[in-house]
């Protein structure tokens, strides 16, 4: 780091308004302090518990943190390496499955070639008996599968007999479709909070809640617009992101490259945000503070756009429970029933491959099934052709 991108008093990085990929190394440099000093009051929270300790407790317990023939040091320099290459929740997955069995093991890290079937098994019974859901026992699952795996190809398990996850739980229980329908996305689309603020009080507490949730509902609907664009692409996205009239970024969650055409609904919620955002290299008020933490300041951002969700869901009388993703699977939903092909759909969103489309759609509505059933049975109820009757007329 430069001189200039950190500040001794407050102890913080500096940002400028200078390249884009030098700003998003000082937000990587941010994280990684953020992450280490967490990491650190965790540690000094449990020699606190056990009684007097010393600095130099705190630097072993530290440095065993490091020690990559555990479980715990290895995957925390993989999470390091994830969250370099752009793959942020999949750094964290990574260390939040860990400390879920590390606490399982009663705090103890766990030798790489200690990670056998029997484990992984006792581990599994240990989620469910602490009333985890099917999927989040699978979540948990993949994730440390996948740790593993890593640690064979690198030849840092060498005691290893077959498929310790052979018999866990590692799929996906079908959940509900987090899609809204046309109408109930044109609800909320139309919810009038021009009107409702005419009525509050300039200054009153309710003043202050409608217009944050005018804010809530039209972030929501240039999610949809922009193609489904993810809440955190639409935090972070700045200004100099739009050029000759498009969006061109990169997805925090893949790394890869979307463009997306500037439409005049898309371009109406952007100026409608424009006082808020004067002085400020983002594009909306969801980033405001460009000197502390931009990671924290997204996750506050997006608590508050779900919880508002909920209530402008309420408002328009719409009986679901709306968080951010919903854009996205609407969007995909309602592309499919429009019948735009799954391979633009899946490019749209910007998926790798239709496979990751096909979960986003989900099942279909009941009664799209219902009268799929209705023309089966109705089939046997036809005349049935007889011997002599040409038959390819029948429909």
């Amino acid at each position: 780091m430069y001189k200039e991108e950190w500040d001794k008093e407050k102890q913080a990085v500096v940002y400028g308004l200078g390249d884009p990929l030098r700003m998003a190394y000082l937000e990587e440099v941010e994280q990684t302090i953020m992450r280490e000093k967490g990491l650190l009051g965790e540690y000094l929270s449990v020699l606190e518990k056990q009684g007097r300790y010393t600095t130099d407790d705190l630097a072993s317990r530290y440095r065993l943190s490091r020690d990559e023939s555990k479980l715990s040091g290895y995957a925390a320099n993989l999470a390091r390496q994830m969250q370099q290459g752009g793959q942020v929740r999949t750094a964290r997955a990574y260390r939040t499955v860990v400390r879920g069995i590390v606490n399982f093991n009663k705090g103890k890290d766990i030798p790489l070639n200690h990670l056998n079937a029997r484990l992984i098994k006792d581990f599994e019974t240990y989620l469910k008996d602490k009333g985890r859901l099917p999927n989040t026992i699978s979540y948990y699952m993949r994730n440390l599968r996948a740790i593993y795996n890593k640690a064979v190809a690198d030849k840092r398990i060498t005691e290893h007999n077959g498929n310790p996850f052979s018999g866990v739980y590692t799929g996906i229980t079908k959940t509900m479709k987090r899609a809204l329908s046309q109408h109930e996305l044109k609800k909320i689309h139309d919810l009038d909070f021009a009107a409702l603020l005419e009525k509050e009080r300039h200054g009153t507490k309710e003043y202050a809640r409608v217009k944050d949730l005018d804010s809530c509902r039209r972030l929501f609907c240039f999610s949809f617009y922009a193609r489904g664009m993810c809440f955190i692409d639409v935090a972070y996205l700045r200004k100099d992101n739009i050029r000759g009239g498009f969006i061109r970024y990169v997805r925090k969650k893949t790394g890869r490259q979307i463009e997306v055409r500037v439409t005049p609904q898309m371009q109406g919620i952007i100026d409608s945000f424009a006082e808020e955002v004067k002085a400020s290299p983002y594009l909306f008020p969801l980033i405001t503070d460009t000197g502390k933490n931009t990671r924290l300041q997204y996750e506050t951002a997006l608590r508050r756009q779900n919880s508002r969700l909920k209530e402008v869901a309420r408002r328009a009388k719409v009986a679901k429970p709306v968080s951010t993703h919903w854009a996205r699977h609407s969007w995909a939903t309602i592309g499919k029933q429009e019948n735009v092909p799954l391979r633009v759909i899946s490019e749209c969103l910007g998926h790798s491959n239709e496979n990751t489309t096909l979960i986003y759609l989900g099942l279909l509505d009941n009664s799209v099934l219902d009268a799929a059933g209705d023309a089966v049975a109705s089939a046997i109820m036809r005349p049935y052709p007889q011997a002599g009757i040409n038959s390819i007329s029948m429909q």
